[in-house]
This record gives C-alpha cells, sequence and structure tokens, in this order.
C-alpha cells in the first residue's frame, strides 16, 4: 500500500537555531570521534578508554579537617542570579546535572579515577558554571567527600559566582605557604541540602606565573597531602580554557581525565580537535557538556601576553 505522506528528515519542524545546535553537535561529534575510537555525548561518557591512572592516595578518615574549614553562608538570591541552579533546584535544568553527576560517579569509579579537570576550548563556553553546580550536585550524595578547587589562576570564576572577597589565594596555597585547613572553606548548614562534605577552594587572588607555578614540584606535594587530609573520593578541578595559554597543559600530570565544556553555537569543531591534540591521546576525555548558559566568562577575558 503507497503513502501520500510526505518523507520528513529528523530536522523538519525544528526551528533555525535548533537546526544550527543540532548541526553543531553533529560536528562536534565527528570531530571528537575522528582521531580517536571513542563515542562522546553532551555530557558524560563512562565508556572512556582504559588508562593507567595514578594510584589514587589512600583515604584517610579526614574528619578532623573538615570539622575546621571556614563556613561560606548560603544565600539562596545570589545563587540563583548567578545560575547556580543546582542550588534551588526551580530550574528544570538542574535535572541534567543531576544525570551527569550519576554518570560521572559510575565511570570514576569504574576507572579508579579520582580527579577530573573541568575545561573548555575557549572564553566563555560555561566551565566555571558547569563546575560549581555539578559540585553542589555531587555534594547530595551522603557518601560522596568532593572537593571542587579554582585552579584557574589568572581570572578566578568562583569567588565572582559565589559573591566572596577576601578568600585565600590558590597560588598561596600551592606554594605551601597556608595549609589546606586555611585554604578551603565549605558552606554553612543551609536550607537548599547543599551537604557539608563538599569543600572549595576559592582563589582570592591572580598569579602571573600560572604555569610555572602548577609545573612546581611543591604543586604535587600540595595537592598530594590535601587530597590524604580531605580522604576525598572526588576532586573536580576548574581549570583555564585549554586554548588559551599553557597552564592546562602544565596541569595534566594531576588528573585522570578531562570534562570538557563546549559552548552551544560558539565552540567549532576544529577547537575541539586542537583541545584533543594538545592534551594527548593519553588523557582521556571522559565526556562532553554542551552548555547553553554562558556565565562563565564575561567578554573580553584577559589571557594576554
Amino acid at each position: 500500500m503507497s503513502s501520500n505522506r510526505p518523507n520528513t528528515g529528523p530536522d523538519d519542524g525544528l526551528s533555525d537555531s535548533d537546526r544550527r545546535r543540532r548541526a553543531l553537535e553533529r560536528r562536534l561529534r565527528e570531530a571528537l570521534t575522528a582521531d580517536r575510537p571513542m563515542e562522546q555525548d553532551n555530557e558524560a561518557d563512562d565508556t572512556a578508554p582504559e588508562a593507567s591512572a595514578p594510584t589514587p592516595p589512600a583515604r584517610s578518615n579526614g574528619s578532623d579537617i573538615w570539622d575546621r574549614l571556614p563556613r561560606i553562608p548560603v544565600e539562596p538570591a545570589r545563587l540563583d542570579r548567578n545560575l547556580v541552579i543546582t542550588a534551588n533546584r526551580h530550574d528544570p535544568a538542574h535535572g541534567a546535572f543531576d544525570v551527569l553527576r550519576t554518570r560521572i560517579v559510575q565511570a570514576m569509579r569504574d576507572h579508579g579515577w579520582t580527579r577530573i579537570g573541568i575545561t573548555s576550548p575557549n572564553p566563555g563556553n560555561g566551565k566555571s558554571f558547569t563546575a560549581i553546580n555539578l559540585a553542589i550536585s555531587l555534594s547530595r550524595l551522603s557518601d560522596l567527600r568532593t572537593a571542587l578547587i579554582d585552579m584557574d589562576l589568572r581570572r578566578p570564576g568562583l569567588a565572582r559566582i559565589l559573591g566572596l572577597r577576601d578568600m585565600p589565594a590558590t597560588a598561596d596555597f600551592l606554594r605551601g605557604e597556608i595549609d589546606t585547613a586555611t585554604y578551603l572553606s565549605t558552606f554553612a548548614p543551609n536550607m537548599l541540602n547543599i551537604g557539608d562534605k563538599l569543600a572549595l577552594g576559592v582563589n582570592g587572588r591572580t598569579d602571573p606565573y600560572a604555569a610555572e607555578l602548577l609545573q612546581n614540584p611543591t604543586t604535587t606535594e600540595v595537592l598530594t597531602r590535601m587530597q590524604e587530609e580531605l580522604g576525598a573520593d572526588l576532586i573536580l578541578y576548574d581549570l583555564p580554557p585549554a586554548l588559551a595559554m599553557d597552564d592546562v597543559l602544565a596541569f595534566r600530570q594531576h588528573i585522570d581525565c578531562v570534562l570538557l565544556v563546549v559552548g552551544g553555537g560558539e565552540t567549532r569543531a576544529r577547537d575541539v580537535r586542537e583541545v584533543q591534540r594538545r592534551l594527548g591521546e593519553d588523557l582521556p576525555i571522559l565526556g562532553v557538556v554542551m552548555n547553553k548558559a554562558e556565565l562563565d566568562e564575561e567578554p573580553g577575558y584577559g589571557y594576554g601576553g
């Protein structure tokens, strides 16, 4: 029996902006699968290739140091204004971060990984937005100890998002000038169910020698000691944009995998390929987040020489 129904494609009936977004997603997937046999999607992929990850430090009790961390007051209105959508959970999009959380936890446990670098190809893609929303979602898992560290030493993002001033400098911590309990903070008891086993390293000052500091042997010692003291199961490092300077390359030895944040309608497929080339085949990309909320960086992100 013949049918008079016209043939329709998967993109028929979509708006022009939705067609462009789908076309970008297809190009990104092609770029990501061109050079390595691993499928990626717009959240996270728990089928990342096997890699010889460094042996994670032994987990300690960590209870003493958690009790001594300074408490950051929770301001729901400020979090709403800065699009921390997983805090109040009013925006339905918060559910995407819960899905991302679950997939990341499963993948990290499967591979024995504990340290994720969160980066983007370029400024303005939403990496810090993704990092803080993912961290708050992770904090609601009662059996997980998580740390989120602002490792963008040239233009810190977390302090701006959380509205915090006069915070310790990440550079001082990495140089061993302040200890873990002085550098880190956690959220005060609150009505939003943000867990008290989320430690925050909020960077309070820029540093012009970021790449050199990130490669310093002292940095390795400090970060290893921090993870041991916290007994941390998962550490998220909010890194600079990967194509801006050489900071991410300098820090790659300290992470097990990468979560790549791309800006919908902005990121080009060749930028994603260049990030992969710079990171190298031995550092897995755990997943790709397609972000449309571009809070992270404002125009004029300052990565000049």
